[in-house]
């Protein structure tokens, strides 16, 4: 038993030296050999100092707590909202603007429009009333001519019934004149005689004046008063008759 236990600590003996070995790491010596190089070629870098690292301390402090977050994010959607509400009052107000400005050309429009119909109608009025004026204008003148030729019918009619009935007195001289006064009656009858006008000799004025009167009527002057009573009316129910020896005239 003696002989075990002497073994048996030599073997553990070595093995505890192996396992030292081992755990220092020893390695063979080897030969140093010294190798001079032919130049040497250096680099300056500058070397940025590194950043302090960020404590605990100082990123609690740039944290941000969520309630101020919260506030941001409604105040940021507050002036959204205002924005836009206030880009809407801009369109409505653009909108109102451009359709006062619709309304305003359609009633200048319509304004023009009715003037226009006014400017026409004023002038087809006064073309109406021009030409109704020329119209008259040529009745009147057709019948004013229509008239002046009864009446210098008629009064040469007159004229030939009184130089019949006349007898020229003894004192009638040429170049006498006396104006008579007649009046009829719508049958042509003389109801009246007077001189107007006298020529100084009696005589002759009494001749011009029975001279009318011989005529009592002038039957055509009937007809003139039923086929115009107008040029009746205005030249032969009271009318001035110049009376000469030579010449007789209305």
């Amino acid at each position: 038993m003696p002989g075990y236990s002497a073994a048996i600590f030599c073997s553990l003996t070595l093995h505890g030296l192996l396992l030292a070995v081992v755990i220092i790491g020893w390695t063979p010596s080897k030969k140093e050999v010294q190798v001079r190089p032919r130049y040497i070629q250096a680099t300056l870098l500058q070397v940025k100092p590194p950043k302090a690292p960020v404590t605990k301390k100082q990123a609690t402090k740039k944290q941000v707590k969520p309630k101020a977050v919260d506030n941001k994010q409604k105040e940021l959607a507050a002036k959204k909202r205002a924005a836009a509400k206030k880009l809407e009052e801009s369109k409505r107000l653009t909108r109102l603007r451009k359709e006062k400005k619709q309304k305003q050309e359609l009633a200048k429009k319509e304004r023009l429009r009715q003037e226009r119909e006014k400017a026409a109608e004023a002038l087809r009025r006064q073309q109406e009333q021009a030409f109704a004026e020329a119209l008259d204008d040529e009745e009147k003148y057709i019948t004013a001519e229509q008239d002046e030729q009864l009446i210098g019918s008629y009064s040469a009619y007159i004229r030939d019934r009184i130089v019949n009935n006349w007898s020229r007195p003894p004192s009638a001289r040429r170049g006498m004149e006396v104006v008579l006064s007649i009046q009829l009656v719508p049958t042509g009858r003389v109801i009246a005689v007077a001189v107007e006008k006298s020529s100084g000799n009696d005589a002759f004025d009494r001749s011009a004046e029975q001279a009318v009167y011989k005529v009592e009527r002038f039957e055509k002057l009937q007809d003139l008063s039923q086929a115009s009573p107008r040029v009746f009316e205005d030249t032969f129910r009271h009318f001035k008759l110049i009376f000469t020896p030579d010449d007789l005239r209305l």
